[in-house]
């Protein structure tokens, strides 16, 4: 019972304690949310989405470095999306950031929209993977570049606390995007965490 809360509470944070939710993985996430913001390699002008931006942290960050450009954050838990509007609602009238609900599995954006992609330890919590793939490559421009980061596998396994987690490794995750079409596949490494990089 009480793993499965945990697993529902992760993948989709709501009631009285969704806000300690978020604190927790901003707090255990932060590391790999730098160094993800690093391997963006972020242009001023580029228009880039995060999928899972819990209270928008991250895409703060993300959208101070953008000038022309424009930062999107999309989650699937309403509790978030409403904390990350509010406390970001600045960057929204600065037209620098849009924050929106959805599901990875069904993004609400028009093709080809983003040049970027990115999404920090979320493959543990989404339902269809392949759906998601299909998602991200019809929301990338040609030649757009996705950045997914997350956990060493055997490191997820081990601290596993809910069988709600899925866990994937590089190997995996590196095929499943050459087989939805996605090239020049690049793997990085740091500490305990992957980032796969493909190109549309």
């Amino acid at each position: 019972m009480i793993q499965s809360w945990i697993g529902k509470q992760m993948r989709e944070p709501k009631g009285l304690f969704s806000k300690w939710v978020a604190r927790y993985m901003e707090k255990n996430h932060h590391n790999i949310n730098e160094w993800t913001i690093q391997l963006l390699n972020i242009q001023e002008n580029d228009r880039i989405l995060e999928i899972g931006t819990g209270r928008g942290i991250t895409l703060s960050k993300v959208a101070e470095k953008l000038d022309r450009g424009k930062v999107y954050g999309v989650d699937a838990s309403r509790h978030m999306i409403k904390y990350a509007k509010r406390k970001h609602k600045k960057l929204a009238e600065q037209d620098k950031a849009v924050i929106t609900l959805g599901k990875a599995e069904q993004l609400p954006f028009e093709d080809r929209s983003f040049n970027k992609l990115f999404t920090v330890q979320t493959i543990y919590y989404l339902k269809d993977i392949e759906q998601v793939m299909k998602e991200v490559y019809r929301v990338l421009q040609v030649d757009g570049e996705v950045f997914l980061s997350f956990q060493k596998q055997e490191l997820i396994n081990e601290q596993k606390r809910s069988t709600s987690f899925s866990s994937y490794s590089e190997e995996e995750i590196s095929r499943l995007f050459s087989a939805y079409h996605f090239r020049e596949v690049s793997v990085y490494h740091y500490d305990t965490y992957i980032c796969i990089k493909a190109l549309k």
